[in-house]
């Protein structure tokens, strides 16, 4: 077979090219650490590292999503400690307001700290977090959630909603709480509540409410009524006497579940009405004390009575307070579940970037070793190339 001049050359270069290209290439992957740098090297392996690394990023994305729940939750945590402490200083206010020494005048100045904290807890209660999301909003993040309308009283503006990222593919975590966690707190012992009507002319009120019996209890509203200052009636809603007994100070009187402490003394027709307790807001407590309390009540009667609103507003910050603290324990739980699972999520971040390593980390004296062959079939390939450029019929002439 005839081989051209050019062919000879063209060989060599090509020779030279490809050892060129192979050296490069043992180059690259001693630069990168890695063995695999397209998927023609091991398509086996590059496909294996593929699936590995998706799942390291998923992995990784976990982990930010924790930290944005992280982030969302210590800052709700900060603010249900603040609301916490705003309620416990109404309530060190309420016991001082209850003192017998204190004057109209007095109370009232009691009064307008008590209507300073209810702003705080209002500014509290919409709370942003650092991307100008209301905490306490529900799904409506991007609206103030709570608002006082015409008449001053607080409305919600949020939804129910409870916003959840993912930890895991089988493990999500609420990033928050609806602010309906406030508005739906229920009064006194959440169960009943006796309430004295405001034509009471006696001094009579009531100082203990509690449940005895929950299943004795169907939801009828009972009305305890005054005969004489020493004998009482409980009737139901039709008006019928279900039980009558003597009155005494500080004596229990008890029916179908529920218990009552009374003091002082009523005069003939002063009654108390024993309903369902219900419930409502937390700035509707607070407020409503407030008022309570810039109410001049300059007689023994009307003492009394602002007496009874002060223990039922003792209640009501009990249970106020009581919300927080679950608040609060959820809150916890729910960042005591985070760092549980932040802790899996790195265990399996390992175990997976250890496959991936064996599969396309670089065996440097492997690599090494190939680099140095590379490098003297180049210098073969170049030597080559120069000696058959030599051969001439030019060099037979001369």
């Amino acid at each position: 077979m005839r081989i051209s001049t050019a062919q000879v050359f063209s060989g060599g270069i090509s020779a030279i090219q490809r050892q060129q290209g192979e050296l490069a290439n043992v180059q690259r992957q001693l630069a990168t650490g890695r063995r695999i740098l397209s998927p023609s090297d091991d398509p086996g392996g590059a496909v294996q590292a593929l699936k590995l690394r998706e799942r390291v990023a998923q992995l990784q994305q976990y982990d930010r999503n924790a930290t944005l729940a992280t982030n969302r939750l210590q800052l709700q945590e900060t603010v249900l400690t603040q609301m916490g402490e705003s309620l416990q200083r109404v309530r060190e206010l309420t016991v001082q307001a209850a003192n017998g020494a204190q004057t109209n005048e007095s109370r009232a100045a009691i009064a307008r700290e008590i209507r300073q904290l209810s702003e705080g807890l209002l500014d509290q209660a919409n709370t942003r977090d650092a991307s100008g999301e209301y905490v306490f909003a529900g799904y409506r993040s991007g609206n103030r959630p709570f608002v006082r309308d015409a008449s001053g009283a607080v409305e919600y503006l949020g939804d129910g909603g409870q916003r959840r990222v993912a930890l895991s593919p089988d493990r999500t975590v609420a990033v928050g709480d609806s602010g309906l966690s406030w508005m739906n707190i229920p009064f006194g012992n959440g169960v009943f509540r006796a309430t004295p009507e405001e034509t009471n002319a006696g001094t009579a009120r009531v100082n203990v409410a509690e449940v005895t019996d929950p299943t004795a209890i169907v939801g009828t509203t009972l009305t305890l009524t005054f005969d004489t200052p020493e004998s009482w009636t409980l009737t139901d809603p039709s008006g019928a006497a279900v039980a009558t007994g003597s009155y005494t100070p500080e004596a229990a009187i008890e029916y179908a579940g529920r218990r009552i402490v009374l003091s002082g003394t009523p005069e003939a027709g002063d009654s108390f009405t024993l309903g369902p307790a219900g419930a409502g807001s937390l700035f509707e407590m607070v407020d409503r004390l407030a008022t309570t309390l810039e109410t001049p009540r300059n007689t023994a009667a009307g003492g009394a009575l602002r007496d009874q609103a002060i223990t039922a507003a003792l209640e009501d910050m009990d249970q106020a307070l009581g919300r927080v603290l679950e608040l609060r324990t959820s809150v916890g739980a729910r960042l005591n579940t985070i760092d549980s699972q932040l802790a899996v999520n790195d265990d399996q971040k390992l175990q997976l970037q250890t496959a991936l390593s064996e599969v396309e980390d670089l065996d440097f004296a492997e690599a090494i070793s190939r680099f140095n062959l590379q490098q003297v079939a180049l210098q073969a390939a170049q030597q080559t190339y120069v000696q058959l450029g030599r051969l001439s019929l030019f060099d037979y002439l001369r």
